[in-house]
């Protein structure tokens, strides 16, 4: 019987498997091979490994890097491509001491925190850490012991080729600055674009004992380095090697990059760049303003209608809220009373690249006159950013990020980052912070302390709040113990009452009294490389 059953049981999970395939291959299946469809088989016209290794050989021979396949091949579509971006570097960027490589992954292979790892399209290697060592009393820089590389990941290839640029050549920049002693850190940078030096020990730190330190930059300067139009606002504050990093692309890519930094733009010039420049440069020293309102009208009196949207994606790089008003008024004059479908749409999309919510303004107008379709403002990607749908959506919803406290002068200060804050103005929001502390598990309701801050007027995104100022009360917080504060975003528009919340931000730490939070303003930055490393430099 139990032979029986047995083949019994094999005949019906043959059937099982037989019919799940026929159901798998759905596709009627022909009664004869003279039948069966025939299937056009492409052969490629060539030995493609062979090509492969031919461009891979020649790019080497143009830049001096191999192209290292690490568990995804390179194909030669991505190497062609990726030898035009570094056909725009100097040969300044060729042969970096100690790097050979770059290397082609399907994804990154470290944690990557909030941001989705298939959302990163390349990095640059090794990684470091900056700590405070109490003996010596010195910064120091400690460079992890790999060799220096940059990775390339897929969604890379999917960036249009101006992005692909850019990216490449922001990663470039970090692998420079890497391997040059870290210019990033040296006194000249940290001195121009002043950021500032914050001590972060431990929360169990003592007295004598070493801890981290991090770079803040200064809320009173509006303008970092020039972003690229995918990145936030925020993007060049969030460290001294991004802001040099962004300062590279900003230099190749940015023709208003000469007069928004000159600093920072001799400075690449002369440390960086051995003196190649890519856009003519005007020594008459003309500000930016005065060039970018000099190239709208000579741009309007000839029509040329990309031009000026050019014109507003430069000023959309930074914070520049009176050449925006002013732009803002001469747009409306030059789209006029007389309607044009080709100028109304054109000038209207450019339009989405400024902030000031007069140009929010301008396209409900040109919408409420039937000028220009809702549907197609919602197509173009830079006008749907900040369109209604997708700040009540999505922005509304972020909370501030790169929060830290500090005492400067006796007070309790925080500092944060908020790249929302300039759709919010656009969109004609005000922007209220509000934040408490409380003990790290205490039983008690009440915080030790509350407060807000309210921003009406928009601004860069770097927001410093004076705790005590903006308390509801009086409070002193206690020492040596571990505190909690939240930090939350309301967005409220005075006109229609709308209101939306953000998610809310938390930080860990401990007011250390024997602490001096804020560094020295030009530190002397010891970098220190691994015994075995080729690029070794003395900063």
């Amino acid at each position: 019987m139990r032979k029986i059953a047995s083949a019994v049981l094999i005949l019906f999970l043959a059937l099982v498997i037989f019919g799940f395939k026929l159901h798998y291959t759905a596709d009627p299946v022909p009664n004869s091979e003279a039948e069966a469809p025939k299937r056009p088989f492409y052969k490629y016209p060539g030995d493609y490994g062979e090509e492969v290794r031919k461009l891979m050989d020649r790019f080497k021979k143009a830049f001096g890097y191999d192209l290292v396949e690490f568990g995804e091949a390179w194909r030669t579509d991505q190497i062609e491509k990726l030898h035009g971006a570094f056909s725009q570097l100097p040969p300044t960027f060729h042969q970096l001491p100690g790097m050979k490589g770059l290397y082609r992954l399907s994804r990154i292979m470290v944690g990557a925190g909030k941001v989705s790892e298939d959302e990163i399209p390349a990095a640059t290697f090794p990684t470091f850490v900056t700590i405070y060592e109490a003996e010596s009393k010195s910064y120091k820089v400690f460079v992890d012991d790999q060799d220096p590389r940059v990775e390339f990941y897929t969604p890379l290839f999917y960036e249009d080729t101006d992005d692909f640029n850019n990216i490449v050549q922001h990663e470039m920049a970090h692998a420079f600055d890497l391997t040059n002693g870290f210019l990033s850190f040296s006194k000249e940078w940290v001195a121009l674009t002043k950021f500032r030096i914050m001590n972060m020990p431990a929360l169990d730190a003592k007295p004598g004992s070493n801890f981290l330190y991090t770079f803040l930059n200064d809320p009173n300067v509006d303008n970092y380095a020039p972003v690229s139009l995918r990145h936030l606002p925020t993007y060049s504050r969030q460290n001294v090697q991004e802001d040099f990093a962004n300062s590279v692309a900003a230099y190749i890519h940015y023709p208003y990059f000469q007069y928004t930094h000159p600093a920072r733009y001799r400075f690449l010039k002369e440390r960086v760049f051995g003196g190649k420049e890519y856009f003519p440069h005007d020594d008459s020293a003309v500000s930016f303003d005065k060039k970018a309102l000099a190239d709208f009208n000579e741009a309007a009196e000839k029509k040329d209608w990309n031009r000026i949207t050019v014109i507003f994606q430069e000023v959309s790089r930074g914070h520049y809220p009176a050449l925006e008003a002013e732009l803002t008024r001469r747009l409306d004059e030059v789209i006029g009373s007389e309607p044009s479908a080709e100028k109304d749409l054109q000038l209207t999309l450019a339009s989405c690249y400024l902030m000031d919510p007069e140009a929010l303004e301008l396209r409900k107008k040109l919408v409420r006159e039937k000028r220009i379709e809702t549907e197609k403002l919602a197509k173009n990607e830079r006008c749907f950013r900040i369109s209604q749908d997708n700040f009540q959506r999505n922005l509304a919803k972020w909370p501030p990020a790169n929060a830290i406290f500090f005492r400067e002068n006796g007070r309790d200060m925080l500092q944060f980052l908020d790249p929302v804050l300039g759709v919010a103005h656009a969109r004609g929001f005000n922007t209220r912070y509000l934040w408490r502390i409380t003990v790290e598990g205490s039983a008690a309701t009440a915080p030790l302390a509350e407060g807000k801050l309210t921003i009406a007027e928009g601004g860069h995104g770097a927001v410093k709040l004076d705790l005590q100022k903006t308390a509801e009360k009086d409070f002193t917080l206690p020492e040596g113990k571990n505190l909690i504060l939240e930090l939350g975003v309301n967005r409220m528009h005075p006109r229609t009452f709308k209101v939306y919340d953000s998610e809310i931000s938390r930080i860990r730490f401990v007011v250390q009294p024997w602490l001096n939070y804020v560094g020295p303003e030009k530190p002397e930055i010891r970098v220190m490389y691994p015994f075995r490393a080729a690029y070794k430099r003395q900063n």
